[in-house]
């Protein structure tokens, strides 16, 4: 080994999730824990940007997400859950990081909220759970602008345009695991 620091995924889930906390705390309505620890670790399956994406006849596509919506609805309902969960995910981390890219490309991000709602309100509907927390998915649904908020708030205490900015620039531990995870893929 070359003497860098690699980080796992668990501590990349424990960055995000201790960040959101602290800023959680100093909200004047906290959300619930639970809140803090799934979307941090949506955050982290979001790290890699090609869960943006999705290949379809063989290229690459950003994901149209109320059509995916809207197709999910003839599918099976163990797909249907990964089809919500993929759309509300996506809605969370694009809001959440990428707010201002989709302010100009199109809908108005209030129709990503109802959207994001929706899709995690049809995983409740197919009884999902979420370390068997009874009803986290309408309770987390109800919740997701100010859990939205809550990242945007985080993004910003680092006072970084962008994510990716922040994983080139922020820290040379997260440098190091940018630099780790584009040679794996490019290998």
């Amino acid at each position: 080994m070359d003497g860098n620091k690699f980080i796992s995924n668990e501590s990349l889930i424990q960055f995000f999730y201790k960040d959101l906390d602290k800023i959680n705390k100093k909200s004047v309505c906290p959300l619930p824990h639970e809140f803090i620890l799934y979307s941090s670790e949506v955050l982290n399956d979001y790290a890699l940007s090609d869960r943006f994406f999705q290949t379809q006849e063989g290229r690459v596509n950003e994901k149209v997400l109320g059509i995916n919506f809207l197709e999910a609805t003839h599918k099976s309902p163990r797909e249907r859950k990964e089809i919500y969960k993929d759309v509300g995910d996506t809605v969370l981390v694009q809001l959440g990081f990428f707010s201002e890219r989709v302010k100009r490309k199109g809908p108005d991000p209030k129709y990503y909220i109802h959207l994001g709602k929706s899709a995690y309100a049809g995983m409740e509907k197919l009884n999902a759970s979420f370390y068997d927390i009874p009803n986290f998915y309408n309770l987390f649904s109800s919740s997701l602008e100010q859990m939205v908020n809550l990242l945007v708030t985080m993004r910003e205490s680092h006072n970084f345009d962008s994510f990716e900015q922040y994983l080139l620039e922020g820290s040379e531990e997260y440098k190091n695991l940018f630099i780790h995870i584009t040679s794996k893929k490019v290998s």
